[in-house]
């Protein structure tokens, strides 16, 4: 993996976008977009805080949650693990 496109805070992955989308968690993370303030420069989500990024960036260009939430994509290369949704599983 190119070494731009690393999360900048991996401590603190597990409470990003991407990982939660891998997670099938999109009700949490419907609530980390429905007000955009950033844009993540490696999946190009938009997100309401840095925080909710891997590489948070002007926001502009990329693309709303909503609009892709039901695809099993993984956003970014820093997850290697599964990406069953347990929304799917209830």
């Amino acid at each position: 993996m190119d070494p731009k496109q690393q999360c900048a805070c991996p401590g603190e992955h597990e409470n990003h976008i991407c990982y939660l989308h891998s997670k099938g968690r999109s009700k949490e993370v419907e609530k980390m977009t429905d007000k955009p303030t950033v844009t993540c420069s490696i999946c190009l989500v938009n997100a309401n805080l840095p925080d909710n990024v891997c590489s948070p960036t002007t926001l502009g260009g990329g693309f709303k949650y909503s609009d892709m939430k039901h695809n099993k994509k993984i956003l970014c290369d820093t997850l290697s693990e599964g990406t069953e949704d347990e929304e799917d599983k209830k």
